[in-house]
């Protein structure tokens, strides 16, 4: 459940969740969110299926890979429309450690996180830092 913390802020143009517990359970309730403001704001269905797999992805990866060490860590969700520019950004953010994928992905199905990502979006960078990671992703809509 979320605290009051990290009660969204959701208005015409964001949404945000901050502080999120990085756990599994909350990528549901996130993306749930994440696609009635893509409702709200009229981004057309097709688009709506890419912008919700690519940032489902990298609120999975956070979940999976910043917090490997077992500390409990937390995400943040960034939904933005961009009026003048005629785009959505969404940004990942948590506050983990970059670690790089440990399985060969010649050799497994894992490991393609990044990639399907990068084929879905626009445009998409992942910055990692001392103090965590941020996914942006943006769409033409």
């Amino acid at each position: 459940m979320f605290s009051p913390q990290n009660t969204p802020l959701c208005d015409s143009v964001t949404l945000a969740y901050r502080r999120v517990r990085a756990e599994p359970g909350q990528l549901t309730v996130l993306r749930r969110a994440l696609e009635r403001w893509l409702d709200a704001v009229h981004v057309r269905p097709e688009l709506t299926r890419d912008v919700l797999l690519a940032s489902y992805e990298a609120l999975a990866n956070a979940v999976e890979h910043a917090y490997r060490d077992g500390s409990a860590g937390t995400l943040d969700l960034e939904a933005t429309l961009i009026p003048g520019d005629r785009q959505v950004e969404v940004a990942i953010i948590d506050r983990g450690s970059w670690r790089a994928n440990d399985t060969d992905p010649g050799t497994s199905s894992r490991g393609h996180g990044l990639t399907l990502i990068k084929s879905l979006a626009d445009t998409s960078t992942v910055a990692p830092a001392d103090t965590g990671t941020v996914v942006t992703m943006r769409w033409s809509i």
